[in-house]
């Protein structure tokens, strides 16, 4: 589930939507409009506690959707409580994979648009020349899979806020490979320094390329090759509303530079490792429910026991650390 921010009609609203997969490809659900503030929906009792308001639960099971709290703290996460925010994101870990072969990884990556892999590319790493990200597994993308078309804009969008304003135009250059018009230029990868009239033709010559595309558009409705989509009307704007910064190529060579002539100063012996038994204990579960439990399964009992000793709600600090010490431990003994 995720909220998504969509204006129609000249009005401003919040949905609560999911991707679901029809058998062939991901779509998107509307689930329920969520009017002008999704904090409508949280009711706060006191401490950190909140709860969801009964019509929004009910209006959901109406519905026949499946669901668990902790899908409703995720997608209502940005309007919650700054405080309670911080909490919630501290017991709440990235999903691990669940095989530990590449290949698995490495299929359902393939299915992803070079636009996606290269637009996360430049917003996780803000580097223009990339290479080639085909052919092998990259952690970073796995937050685009299992998403339809409509809620992996929602989370490119979500990262697209912290560029600044010198990165907007390089970042469209980068993530529509623009570098290839120019393949034997010495400057390819700083197109301040290139042909302007060239430039802005191949981009608004690839934007209509991609509003074409149907591997992009896999699973939207209603979509209209000859008209450009929404997806693509902001890339356009950001694009004209801003200039190429100057400073791209030099500042790739000053980031190489100092990089591959800084220090590494060897970091100290490691800490001894928490014992399996111990770190049980702190947990309070026994070895043979650890073993059988999934990495999810570790993760929900942990939150319940720091909910429970997490010093804002009276627990001991000492312990609340020692049991992030032993979920690490377990964790990591979990293995991806």
């Amino acid at each position: 589930m995720y909220i998504r921010y969509v204006r129609y009609a000249g009005r401003a609203h919040y949905e609560l939507r999911r991707s679901y997969w029809d058998g062939s490809c991901y779509r998107m659900r509307r689930l329920m409009d969520l009017g002008d503030d999704p904090q409508d929906y949280i009711v706060y009792v006191g401490g950190n506690g909140f709860y969801f308001r009964p019509d929004l639960e009910e209006a959901l099971e109406d519905q026949g959707v499946g669901w668990e709290t902790e899908d409703l703290e995720r997608a209502f996460l940005p309007y919650l409580d700054p405080h309670i925010r911080r909490i919630i994101e501290n017991f709440t870990h990235a999903p691990r994979g669940q095989s530990s072969s590449p290949d698995p990884l490495g299929e359902a990556q393939a299915h992803l648009h070079p636009f996606d892999k290269r637009r996360l590319h430049f917003l996780r790493c803000g580097r223009m020349d990339m290479g080639n990200l085909e052919g092998r597994p990259w952690k970073f993308l796995n937050v685009l899979l299992e998403k339809s078309r409509d809620e992996m804009e929602h989370v490119i969008e979500g990262m697209e806020v912290d560029l600044r304003p010198h990165e907007r135009r390089n970042y469209l250059f980068t993530a529509l490979e623009l570098q290839r018009y120019f393949p034997h230029h010495l400057l390819k990868n700083n197109p301040a320094a290139l042909d302007p009239e060239r430039v802005d033709s191949y981009f608004l010559q690839e934007i209509c390329r991609l509003n074409e595309s149907r591997h992009f558009f896999a699973g939207v409705e209603d979509h209209d090759p000859a008209r450009l989509h929404p997806y693509l009307v902001k890339y356009v704007i950001m694009y004209f509303d801003h200039s190429f910064s100057a400073d791209t190529f030099l500042d790739e060579m000053l980031r190489d530079f100092i990089w591959n002539r800084q220090f590494r100063f060897p970091q100290g012996p490691p800490r001894a490792s928490m014992p399996e038994k111990e770190a049980c204990a702190c947990l309070g579960i026994g070895e043979d429910e650890y073993r059988s439990m999934s990495p999810e399964e570790l993760a929900r009992c942990y939150k319940r026991c720091a909910k429970r000793h997490h010093p804002d709600a009276g627990g001991d600090h000492e312990t609340f650390i020692r049991m992030a010490e032993a979920y690490e431990v377990l964790a990591r003994r979990k293995g991806p």
